[in-house]
């Protein structure tokens, strides 16, 4: 019976292996690029278990998708990436913008404080189009990552932000 058991584990633990393995990471594909880690707005490529990230449209991202070059001047924030991935971009705001983007959100870090605006809100596409942020919002000091100050036009929107994964 003791056998059976060290058997069964042994097995589902090789079952969870490929699995993880499985899902690291998809490569760039001839239609188009992928990646379990892309975002709204951001380009993605994992290369030796590294995160690269650029803003979409960028000339890094250009160059990325088509011949895989990677900017030589880089910013590497160790272990700060999904699965505690070291993340590698052009400039570290990206990949603070990156780590705090989540679906449903634009997002965006000025003064070391967090702005959280709904998708498709008109002040959401005024901020995309002019940087302007709303004059009317509401403040929620120490509440997001790393105790930033967030700021929102709702506190539904902070609290919304918050629970999205």
């Amino acid at each position: 019976m003791v056998k059976l058991k060290n058997i069964l584990f042994t097995l589902m633990l090789v079952l969870v292996a490929a699995a993880t393995i499985g899902c690291a990471a998809k490569d760039l594909s001839a239609s188009g690029h992928s990646t379990n880690y892309d975002r709204p707005g951001f380009v993605t490529g994992v290369e030796d278990d590294r995160l690269w990230v650029f803003r979409e449209g960028s000339t890094e991202a250009k160059a990325y998708l088509e011949k895989k070059s990677k900017p030589a001047k880089h910013v590497v924030r160790p272990g700060a990436g999904p699965n505690r991935m070291t993340v590698r971009s052009p400039e570290m705001e990206l990949i603070d913008a990156y780590l705090l983007s989540k679906p449903g959100f634009v997002t965006a870090v000025e003064d070391g404080r967090l702005w959280v605006l709904r998708e498709g809100s008109k002040e959401a596409n005024a901020y995309i189009e002019k940087k302007s942020k709303p004059a009317k919002h509401v403040v929620r000091p120490g509440a997001g990552p790393n105790g930033m100050t967030i700021r929102a036009v709702e506190a539904a929107d902070i609290d919304a932000y918050l629970a999205t994964k």
